[in-house]
């Protein structure tokens, strides 16, 4: 490791390139890592919040929840599927598959909410169909919704870029304060 310090002369570097470096890594590494969970996982969404209560007592609002594709003779009644509907166009729907149909080769799927009274309206297809829920974790998802709040996310972003910003201005000063002791014992 240290070779790679020595070769990249990092000591040189300033605080603020230092810390750039970090971010980008965990940025990267985050990105490729999220990329590699999608093909494993099979589906273009394999992580996804529960925003609503229909599901509830099961699932419950901020839930996060792991998707994973399965091929349509593979979800079952009871599955709960995330999907698509042209009737819920804020975010996909997680509900639980109540009752299928195989009509001329095409899988249907009927859901509803386990907290809602009536079933979905229409049937779902295969197309529909983002995931099969293979794992919630409860509250985490939390920070997702805390974060889509309006005027969140801004704050936010200027919390971290002054947080980036001040340890140079201190590192300064420390360097100016060490120097001059340097030059006063001399």
């Amino acid at each position: 490791m240290e070779k790679v310090r020595q070769k990249i002369r990092w000591n040189t570097w300033p605080e603020y390139g230092k810390t750039i470096f970090f971010i980008l890594l965990v940025v990267g590494v985050t990105i490729g890592g999220y990329g590699i969970f999608t093909v494993a996982m099979g589906t273009s969404s394999p992580l996804v919040v529960v925003t609503s209560d229909s599901m509830l007592p099961t699932l419950e609002r901020g839930h996060l929840l792991v998707l994973q594709s399965r091929p349509p003779e593979m979800i079952n009644v009871g599955d709960i599927i995330v999907y698509n509907a042209e009737w819920h166009s804020e975010a996909p729907v997680v509900h639980r598959v109540i009752q299928m149909e195989n009509v001329s080769g095409e899988y249907r799927y009927y859901t509803q909410g386990d907290n809602n009274p009536n079933p979905d309206p229409y049937y779902r297809t295969y197309e529909d169909i983002v995931g099969v829920v293979v794992l919630a974790i409860p509250w985490i998802g939390n920070i997702t919704l805390f974060l889509q709040q309006e005027g969140v996310l801004p704050v936010i972003l200027v919390i971290l870029i002054i947080l980036m910003i001040l340890p140079e201005f201190f590192s300064k000063d420390d360097n100016e304060k060490h120097e001059s002791v340097d030059e006063s014992s001399s």
